[in-house]
Formats: structure tokens, sequence, C-alpha cells
């Protein structure tokens, strides 16, 4: 299954701010946000990793860069534990509901 992420577009600490089921609705969401707010963001297509089915939720896992002291996006994935098991203890997951952009929450 293919998801669009809107994430930030600077080169450290690209985080995840919303994840969509299409092109059209992560574009809409990032220029919002740019007309709003003067954020940068950019679209990418990720697969998610892990279960087969369709889910509602997902998670963005981002593993600690010890050199920069910041976390970068690492990828999406059906379920909690497969996200802690990539980006490890000091990792950051956020749980998403796809196409809500403002249902997130910070799991690990």
């Amino acid at each position: 299954m293919e998801l669009f992420v809107v994430m930030d577009r600077s080169i450290l600490g690209r985080g995840v701010f919303a994840v969509f089921s299409s092109l059209e609705k992560a574009r809409s969401f990032g220029d919002d946000m740019y007309q709003s707010t003067n954020f940068q963001c950019e679209v990418k297509a990720c697969s998610v990793i892990g279960g087969s089915g369709v889910p509602d939720k997902v998670y963005a896992a981002h593993f600690y860069d010890d050199f920069y002291d910041t976390h970068v996006f690492d990828g999406i994935y059906s379920e909690s534990d497969l996200a802690y098991d990539a980006v490890g203890r000091k990792g950051l997951i956020i749980r998403f509901v796809i196409d809500s952009p403002d249902d997130r929450e910070i799991v690990a």
C-alpha cells in the first residue's frame, strides 16, 4: 500500500506532519500549511512496511541521529511494534490516522 507523507523540507529533522491516501490530498494540505505558516513542505510517496491490510492508522518512525542530535524520518509502519524495532529506544514514533492531519499522537 502506498501513502503520501507531508514532511518538512529542511535538511535535518525531516519530521512528518500528516499522512494521506492520495497525492492530491497531501499536496492540498502542504499548500494550505505553507499559506498559513510559510513552512516549506514536501510530499513523499511511501510504502507501508508491515501488514498487508488497509490500515486506518499508521506509525511514522524517526531514528535518532547522535551526530546531529535530531530525529530523522525512517518510514511508515503498519504497527507500532514494527516501528519501534526499526528505530530503537531513542527513536520517535508518531501514530497518524490516514487523511486526518489533526489526529496524531506521539507513541514513543
